[in-house]
């Protein structure tokens, strides 16, 4: 009876904790160790490969030892690659795995004869809950002050009664909103922001039907994904924040705070980092998707808008819009060197690779090709009419000019256009898409007829489809694995 009254006042002193989120470096050290890949989110959340997730529990203690080894797991004899259900440290911390089934629920482990020093411990206090997660009635007491969302709390998805409703009855039979499957999609799902919206349309390539749709605050400027973390980051054209949206679960995870608003952003794949352009501020924000925070903001006497990354020299390039001057940034550890490029007007894309930046203008009809360590323009690139979007793949820039439907592809080691193409000229092309382990790209446009199909190694068009959606932007990622 003492003892069950001892446990009871200690369950009532970590009720009034206050914890921080973070975990103690030799605890975040065991983690990596173990798992190479483990990201740690902003909230302490363990985030492994094939979207496995553990939840950490905070002892009423630290105990220091000098070298932290697992105390228990079960089932029992596992070590920490078993993926076990439940993990406890020499320390006093110790893991739990989250499960999810399919239908989305989440669940923790239903043993409940778990050690005493696991059913001491208090999960993150400001941590972000799945949603509807069932705790075993024996684990009740670890949420302390913690509240977890229903399924329902905080979903981005869009109910039925808010769905637009068909009010007239002679309407078209085909609806606005239909993404005719394209075997090429195959295990993809596709995530459709259609002009002038603030909703995103979500498709399985099973169905011309979205399965559902995701409602964003505003117009989204940009969006970009992250296919190892399952994560969208979202600007918006109006809106000091950056927002990280869970596209596994239809929810907003974070917010980043900006000084002004956005203007471009690019994909640090290598690093899973976001690189946000904020010209008004004269800033560079630097945010990480695996911990979902901002790492830093990288303050400029420049104005930055375009921005692009190269990953061969970890260099990033931007446009700074109010002198049309394109500037190269040398990153070395915490330190950002800028280094004047060139001149440039009214770019619609910049790239580079690890010898040259690549600007290219929407009015000029052409692009300029810089040299990047001597600082000075190299050679002009005609192009045809008004060039709006790029990509490079292979050492080569496949450019898609708009106004009459041309793809123009450039080779970086011939520096020469070495294909030509009219694509279409029903409606305005103007976005180019990678399709995630494919060889070909996905073009569309705000008032385009078709969906085009561009094949990489061929350099050629290779499929036309008829699109109902006028999209203003469009991203591709593999189906997500399911959690075991």
């Amino acid at each position: 009876m003492k003892k069950t009254a001892i446990i009871f006042v200690l369950f009532l002193n970590l009720l009034n904790c206050s914890w921080a989120t973070k975990l103690p470096d030799d605890v975040s050290d065991f983690v990596h160790k173990n798992f190479n890949k483990a990201t740690i989110r902003f909230d302490s959340v363990i985030v492994l490969p094939n979207d496995i997730m553990y939840i950490p529990l905070y002892p009423p203690m630290d105990t220091t030892v000098s070298d932290i080894k697992i105390e228990y797991t079960y089932p029992s004899g596992k070590s920490f690659k078993d993926l076990p259900e439940v993990v406890l440290l020499n320390n006093g911390y110790s893991f739990l795995k989250v499960f999810k089934d399919e239908k989305g629920h989440y669940s923790l482990t239903k043993k409940d004869d778990l050690p005493i020093k696991v059913r001491l411990g208090l999960m993150p206090q400001d941590m972000l809950t799945p949603s509807g997660l069932k705790i075993p009635e024996s684990l009740k007491l670890t949420l302390g002050d913690l509240l977890i969302p229903s399924s329902e709390e905080g979903s981005l998805a869009l109910k039925e009664d808010e769905k637009p409703q068909v009010k007239n009855p002679y309407s078209p039979v085909v609806q606005r909103n239909e993404f005719i499957p394209m075997v090429e999609l195959k295990n993809k799902n596709i995530y459709v922001n259609p002009k002038s919206s603030k909703f995103i349309s979500v498709y399985d390539n099973t169905s011309k039907d979205p399965l559902y749709e995701l409602k964003l605050n505003a117009m989204p400027l940009k969006i970009i994904t992250a296919q190892s973390s399952k994560v969208a980051l979202v600007t918006y054209w109006s809106g000091k924040v950056a927002e990280i949206i869970d596209l596994k679960d239809e929810r907003l995870i974070s917010k980043i705070e900006l000084d002004g608003n956005a203007t471009d952003a690019v994909f640090n794949e290598k690093e899973n980092i976001v690189y946000i352009t904020c010209q008004s501020a004269n800033s560079i924000y630097v945010v990480s998707l695996d911990s979902m925070q901002l790492l830093t903001v990288v303050k400029l006497d420049q104005k930055p808008s375009k921005i692009t990354y190269c990953q061969q020299d970890n260099t990033i390039s931007f446009l700074d819009e109010y002198s049309s001057k394109v500037y190269n940034i040398i990153k070395d550890g915490g330190n950002y060197t800028v280094k004047p490029i060139g001149n440039v007007s009214n770019i619609s894309k910049i790239l580079s690779d690890s010898e040259h930046i690549y600007a290219i203008s929407r009015t000029q009809n052409n692009m300029s090709v810089f040299d990047k360590n001597e600082g000075k323009l190299i050679n002009t690139i005609e192009l045809d009419k008004k060039p709006t979007d790029a990509i490079m793949v292979n050492k080569k820039i496949f450019i898609l000019c708009s106004k009459e439907g041309y793809m123009n592809v450039y080779d970086t080691t011939e520096a020469k256009i070495v294909s030509k193409e009219q694509l279409s000229k029903d409606g305005f092309y103007s976005k180019m898409t990678l399709i995630p382990n494919d060889n070909n790209i996905l073009i569309t446009g705000i008032n385009a007829k078709n969906y085009l199909l561009y094949n990489l190694e061929k350099m050629k068009l290779v499929k036309k489809q008829e699109s109902y959606i006028d999209v203003n932007d469009i991203f591709i990622i593999n189906k997500a694995a399911e959690r075991l």
